[in-house]
């Protein structure tokens, strides 16, 4: 429950900095590309995460990072984090601002399994479609996941629309077994 709510309250501070400086989508960027360093890079990671470790030396590589790739406050954060021994929320952190970001800017994220990779064409397609049902901006986040045999499974917000053969056999499995 508490690292919830440090989640939320640094989420929404950066992302008032962020704001107040009218670079949402700067802010936006750079911090899922942090995120995505993070993931990526299991020594930084773990060197982060070591109690070992003091933060002066935690800072440090962090300034060599950001300090001249990344937008000061976002540098400055992340210092800060690190102070408050909080750089362990930094996943959590990032997501929760994405989420503010996505709903500021009238974005939905839709996660999309596909059974077999889209092209290009597909995913423009599929992306156009939502929008107009949607009638908002929609970011997509495509996988591929074989075990669908065919078709999609689309999530959005609370909704799950099961296009999949999988889904579809399953369907049939149901009604089926209800008939006996």
């Amino acid at each position: 429950m508490l690292n919830t709510q440090l989640v939320e309250k640094y989420a929404a501070a950066i992302f008032e900095v962020a704001q107040e400086e009218g670079k949402l989508v700067e802010y936006d960027d750079e911090l899922m590309q942090i995120r995505q360093l993070f993931e990526d890079n299991r020594d930084l990671k773990l060197f982060m995460a070591d109690p070992q470790i003091g933060t002066a030396a935690k800072k440090k590589l962090m300034r060599q990072l950001f300090e001249k790739n990344a937008l000061p406050a976002i540098c400055n954060f992340l210092l800060l984090l690190i102070d408050k021994h909080r750089i362990h929320l930094l996943a959590e952190i990032i997501e929760r601002f994405h989420f503010l970001s996505n709903a500021t800017q009238n974005i939905e994220l839709v996660y999309v399994r596909s059974a077999k990779e889209l092209t290009p064409k597909q995913q423009d397609k599929l992306l156009a479609r939502l929008e107009e049902l949607s009638s908002k901006k929609i970011s997509l986040k495509i996988r591929t996941d074989a075990d669908l045999i065919g078709g999609l499974v689309i999530k959005i917000g609370d909704r799950l629309i099961d296009g999949s053969v999988v889904g579809q056999l399953n369907s049939i499995k149901k009604q089926l077994m209800a008939n006996c």
